[in-house]
């Protein structure tokens, strides 16, 4: 069963988001932060997902500043610690103007980064987190990442689809792929996003180091963690992942097999579970 979920422009501090809202207020709030790419976006990442879990949740998906549909700041930052930095707030405004004390959180790709750099800043504003894929660790480059950060350099829709592909297990069968690339590509090409993409993409390209959490601070993290990643992923290699799970005190780790960068379309199965367990206690078969 599914619930409606609504993309609305929500004021969140400095710059407004645009956000996929579902669910119940009176349900644990879940957050749901979406990884980086050209043309990236909340519904990109979450669309498939986000109106199943609004049944148990108040979903709160926002674009991350510099994606989709949310503001752009007036100064475009060269630095990628600057851009996190306005997202750490966009999220802080976004809780405050939803009236929400203390959310629950799952992080994607640079998503993950980003719930980390969150829950470090506002411990006291996240409940129990998630990381899928998640970068924030130290780890050699993979090709497929490096061509990513690259695109602009030759922005091609052959060459666009290769990138997505490289994020799956198995093209062959992912259902609506080839309309998640166009449709990620024709925003990644938009003529208002493309020129800020092209100055962030070469920032994080060029210091991704700097997103690395030190290993002494994720030891002082008293969160819940569950740490989700695919045995195939080719984009973020499965190192991040065991780094976390070294250093992090309180977290599980799942790896599912058969999976590549985007656990929550390639293997749904394996992820609802894993969702509903860690967060609400939930012992689910699917």
């Amino acid at each position: 069963m599914s619930y409606d979920v609504q993309e609305k422009m929500i004021p969140s501090g400095e710059l407004a988001s645009n956000c996929m809202i579902g669910g119940d207020p009176k349900n644990p709030p879940l957050l749901l932060l979406h990884g980086a790419g050209p043309g990236a976006s909340a519904m990109s990442n979450w669309a498939q997902c986000a109106p199943i879990l609004a049944k148990d949740f108040y979903v709160i998906a926002p674009d991350a500043i510099g994606f989709g549909q949310s503001e752009m700041p007036k100064e475009i930052p060269t630095k990628i610690a600057r851009w996190m930095g306005y997202r750490v707030e966009q999220i802080k405004g976004l809780l405050n103007e939803l009236g929400v004390e203390k959310t629950h959180v799952i992080g994607n790709s640079m998503g993950g980064a980003l719930a980390l750099q969150s829950v470090i800043e506002m411990p006291d504003r996240f409940d129990k987190c998630m990381l899928m894929g998640a970068i924030g660790a130290p780890f050699t480059k993979s090709a497929s990442l490096a061509r990513m950060m690259s695109f602009y350099d030759d922005p091609r829709l052959a060459r666009y689809r290769e990138l997505i592909e490289s994020f799956v297990y198995d093209p062959s069968v992912f259902e609506d792929l080839e309309v998640v690339m166009k449709d990620r590509f024709d925003k990644a090409m938009d003529p208002k996003i493309r020129p800020i993409q092209e100055i962030m993409f070469k920032a994080m390209n060029e210091d991704m180091d700097k997103l690395i959490i030190p290993a002494p601070v994720l030891n002082r993290m008293e969160h819940e963690w569950a740490i989700v990643h695919g045995r195939q992923d080719r984009v973020v290699p499965l190192e991040t992942s065991l780094y976390f799970i070294e250093h992090l005190k309180r977290a599980e780790l799942h790896i599912l097999d058969r999976c590549g960068h985007w656990a929550q379309t390639q293997r749904w199965d394996g992820m609802y579970p894993i969702i509903m367990s860690h967060f609400l206690g939930k012992e689910l078969r699917c």
